[in-house]
């Protein structure tokens, strides 16, 4: 039986401008963040790449936590070096740029090695999960973190019968993407709260048609299907 507050469905926070959910998701991600300190002495938080959430970690690295007690690691990747614009990585880092040397833990996925999928797989394995928030972007094709259903390695990633942590997420050349890394839909389920960062009319109504079984074969579909806990969404228009 799924919790009493997932029966009740996601709690939507709108707001009227990207600006405001940025606030507003960051003092969400403190006040878990520091429940869970409280709770257990420390906080895991997984942390989405993509453009939409980055106002709204800057915010967050300038509050005043226990950072020693903070350990952050993404949950998707390019698979391009830091020093590539495209990297989440580093733009996730440039956001926490005033916190990060505090941190009780910093966790990358990509690292140029023969098989990085399998090293990050070891990182993240090494970094503990549950983690206590996961903060989840989502694309107005559905996917979330990578988990692009175009991808050959996407069944593997998605099944909920795979033990991996992170796969690769590999492209045909005529996709022109860039292959990637990606928390596995097993592995994003292995956490205690999980906070959504939207913004767009179609991205808000993808994700409706996912909640109401209107769109059950997108990876986001997927994913609150599955997951028992609570889900706070933080929407804006643009």
């Amino acid at each position: 039986m799924k919790p009493s507050n997932q029966q009740q469905g996601p709690r939507w926070h709108v707001h009227a401008n990207a600006a405001a959910m940025a606030i507003a998701l960051s003092q969400h991600l403190q006040q878990l963040s520091h429940a869970a300190i409280a709770n257990h002495g420390s906080v895991r938080i997984g942390l989405a790449g993509g453009s939409t959430p980055m106002a709204a970690y800057a915010d967050f690295a300038a509050a005043m936590l226990p950072w020693p007690k903070v350990r952050l690691a993404l949950i998707d990747e390019r698979c391009v070096p830091l020093t590539n614009a495209q990297s989440n990585e580093r733009a996730i880092a440039s956001a926490f740029a005033g916190a990060r040397a505090q941190l009780g833990a910093w966790q990358g996925l990509y690292t140029e090695t023969a098989d990085s999928a399998a090293a990050a797989d070891a990182a993240i394995r090494d970094f503990g999960l549950p983690f206590d928030i996961t903060v989840i972007g989502m694309g107005a094709d559905g996917h979330i973190a990578s988990l692009f259903v175009e991808s050959a390695d996407y069944d593997a990633a998605i099944g909920t019968t795979t033990d991996r942590v992170v796969l690769p997420m590999r492209f045909s050349a005529d996709e022109r993407k860039t292959d990637r890394l990606s928390f596995t839909l097993p592995a994003l389920l292995q956490t205690r709260h999980v906070l959504f960062c939207i913004s767009g009319t179609d991205k808000r109504d993808v994700l409706e048609r996912s909640l109401d079984g209107r769109a059950p074969h997108y990876a986001v579909a997927r994913f609150l299907a599955e997951y028992d806990g609570p889900v706070d969404i933080f929407w804006s228009p643009a």
